[in-house]
């Protein structure tokens, strides 16, 4: 596993896909803050613009991963490294790590940015401890983006599957996060006036859950400065990060390789 490993890290520093989707974050970072600095007729908090790229973070990582990974896939070596791993789930492992290195270090590069960055332009409201608990939160969020999308690719065993199926999950965790937010972000009374938009109840925390479980939901949280279960989202990234590789290596097992 350590021979793989050191491989597709050689690989993923060579990669156009990763640094495509590097240089795209960056990008999307440094016109959210040029459309937030120019576009807005208020001050902008620094807290509402650090994790605001983050809002596109799971199109960006579903399209590197799914390209990286795949690309071991339409080239044929997963053949050749199947050959030299010790065993098939050293090779899933190893493809989760990388593809989660990937995503973190852009997670970690775009966030560093947008914060250094914003703070000679939006006015500084930014607690620390809230930060850093933030920060951690959208590393573990990363986390799963890479689990996630590694283990659809690695199931797929096409690269034009994948990136279907990636993009395909990545938007549509978008649209749900959207409606998700939409429906939580309703009060119980508008103007004095019982909101008929509010839900309450079962309804309400099945919504919250659904939320939480998705990567998309907690990227909006983080860029609106607010995020509601950071406990529970936490160990919602924690159960995925552990569950998802296991999936993935027992049905990886037992599949054809062509």
């Amino acid at each position: 596993m350590i021979r793989i490993l050191r491989a597709d890290m050689v690989r993923l520093r060579k990669s156009i896909a990763f640094r495509l989707s590097l240089t795209g974050m960056l990008v999307l970072s440094a016109l959210f803050m040029v459309m937030q600095a120019t576009g807005m007729d208020y001050t902008v908090p620094l807290s509402r613009v650090i994790f605001l790229p983050m809002s596109m973070y799971g199109v960006a990582m579903a399209a590197f991963v799914s390209v990286f990974v795949g690309t071991d896939f339409s080239d044929g070596f997963i053949r050749n490294k199947l050959i030299a791993a010790d065993h098939r789930c050293s090779l899933v492992v190893s493809q989760i790590i990388v593809s989660c290195m990937g995503c973190l270090i852009t997670y970690i590069t775009t966030t560093v940015f947008t914060s250094v960055a914003g703070s000679f332009f939006f006015e500084n409201n930014v607690d620390q401890a809230v930060f850093f608990r933030y920060f951690f939160l959208g590393i573990s969020m990363s986390l799963v983006t890479g689990c996630m999308f590694s283990v659809i690719t690695m199931l797929c065993g096409s690269k034009t599957t994948a990136i279907l199926c990636c993009m395909g999950l990545a938007f549509g965790m978008l649209f749900l996060c959207l409606h998700t937010n939409e429906i939580l972000v309703q009060t119980a009374y508008k103007n004095d006036v019982p909101n008929p938009r509010y839900i309450s109840g079962i309804r309400r925390e099945l919504c919250s859950i659904l939320h939480d479980l998705n990567p998309c939901g907690q990227a909006a949280q983080l860029s609106g400065w607010m995020v509601w279960h950071p406990v529970r989202s936490l160990v919602f990234n924690v159960i995925q990060i552990m569950g998802l590789p296991t999936v993935c290596c027992m049905i990886f097992r037992r599949k054809d390789i062509y």
